[in-house]
């Protein structure tokens, strides 16, 4: 069995909770088939030397929790697709296992410092002293350029820090993205806005890239109208680190993600551990869940809570939505104090125009 011995080279730690009939068997078929290969087998070419050095090993095991050391060599940071590729990869496969779920990742890796995070944002919106207002475009779809348009210019007249195309839109057919790029550049030029528009951009890799591209090339950290991007998780955790490197603020956005965090699965990793991954690759804004409103039963409001730690540890600013309201927003407030973004989508559209209840929302936050 692999067990813990003096290591020279870096390792990370990641911590499994694990169901089964012979968690020490478990624990070692993780070991082992997570880094060199069948926990039974070995190749002819395998020597000690290439088993010592690269092999994980059980650091401890505590009742169903245990805890597992791999060598940084495996991968190369920012490598985090490949990172999430090893710590929940193809022990999925593995029989006996009733249930795993990966409860914590330590890592010692250079950490990516978001290009605004929750500092810049504040200071450049004047929310210092406040919870910082996002305001989400609705509908998800169909609109056009110039109800896209009008819905926005609502949403800045009325006093939105932070205004969010909802993860639906991308590109696409009826308004691509760089439409809606020209489209809402020109609109900033023609009011005394200072706050922050994400342009949605899920795709896959090569069109992720191309359209930083275009964000790059029509936006840019200006005095006082900032430009970024939104990018939902299913794009790949390695999307945020392309941003990040580009020089170009990105808000991370979790839907669909109880997928892959939800305890009742077989399988499942915890939520704190995929927020604390998207904040060393440099986010500076994430999408964290919600305390209180509609969000789903069963999420845990400790990981939640958790979430919105990571996030002020790394200088993130951590969004609340699902539900959000003046009175939910105060009430997390007294909570938690002033750093967070109170997001704001389906409440926005109950009054007789936008800028009604961005402003009545806005005003709140100002009390």
């Amino acid at each position: 069995m692999a067990n813990a011995s003096c290591r020279t080279q870096l390792r990370y730690h990641v911590t499994y909770e694990v169901d089964g009939p012979d968690i020490p068997k478990i624990a070692h078929e993780i070991a082992i088939g997570q880094s060199i290969g069948n926990p039974n087998i070995r190749s002819e070419i395998e020597n000690s030397d290439n088993i010592k050095q690269m092999a994980a090993e059980i650091v401890r095991i505590d009742g169903n929790e245990v805890v597992i050391s791999f060598p940084n060599e495996a991968f190369n940071w920012p490598n985090i697709n490949q990172l999430m590729c090893i710590i929940m990869g193809g022990h999925t496969d593995i029989m006996g296992v009733d249930r795993c779920r990966v409860l914590d990742i330590s890592i010692e890796v250079p950490v990516k410092e978001p290009v605004l995070g929750m500092s810049g944002l504040k200071k450049r919106t004047g929310a210092e002293e406040r919870p910082l207002f996002g305001a989400i475009v609705k509908p998800k779809s169909g609109l056009t350029k110039d109800q896209l348009t009008e819905i926005v210019k609502q949403m800045m007249d009325g006093g939105a820090d932070f205004i969010k195309e909802d993860e639906i839109m991308a590109d696409n057919s009826y308004l691509p993205l760089h439409e809606r790029v020209e489209a809402i550049e020109t609109l900033k030029t023609t009011c005394d806005w200072k706050g922050f528009y994400a342009y949605c951009i899920n795709a896959d890799p090569l069109d992720l890239i191309a359209n930083l591209k275009i964000i790059d090339y029509h936006t840019g950290l200006k005095e006082n109208v900032m430009g970024g991007v939104h990018i939902n998780f299913w794009s790949g955790l390695g999307a945020y680190t392309s941003a990040r490197d580009m020089n170009i603020p990105c808000h991370y956005q979790r839907s669909g993600i109880r997928i892959l965090t939800d305890p009742s699965n077989k399988y499942s990793i915890a939520w704190p551990v995929l927020a604390k991954l998207g904040c060393m690759a440099g986010v500076d804004s994430m999408h964290v869940g919600m305390l209180g409103g509609y969000y789903p039963e069963g999420e845990s409001e400790e990981e939640t809570l958790t979430a919105i730690d990571i996030c002020k540890q790394h200088n993130t600013i951590p969004s609340l939505s699902c539900g959000m309201n003046p009175v939910l927003a105060q009430e997390i407030r007294e909570r938690i104090g002033n750093d967070f973004m109170a997001s704001i989508g389906g409440w926005l559209h109950t009054g007789e125009t936008i800028y009604e209840k961005v402003y009545e929302m806005r005003k709140s936050l100002d009390s």
